[in-house]
């Protein structure tokens, strides 16, 4: 297992800190091979840390976000396969 190591959280801008996108643009094939790649190594990673050296973060919760980030990948995946399929 991975020991747990906190690093810095990168500032991200809000979900409501601008005016919502009413575009129906779909991602590229390229941008949902780079976010599926990304989500999969995000989830090794999940896996494969040792929640119990986290303060304050139960195998629990850990098992909740990794779960969360599966159905992501696997929404990535379906949209690209809708894709292909149309």
């Amino acid at each position: 297992m991975q020991r747990y190591e906190p690093r810095g959280i990168q500032s991200s801008p809000r979900a409501d800190a601008s005016p919502p996108n009413n575009t129906t643009a779909r991602p590229t094939e390229q941008q949902c091979a780079e976010l599926d790649l990304a989500l999969s190594e995000l989830i090794e990673r999940m896996e494969t840390t040792t929640w119990s050296d986290a303060p304050g973060i139960t195998a629990a919760e850990a098992a909740a976000w990794t779960a969360r980030l599966v159905e992501a990948r696997d929404a990535v995946r379906g949209a690209t396969s809708q894709e292909e399929g149309a």
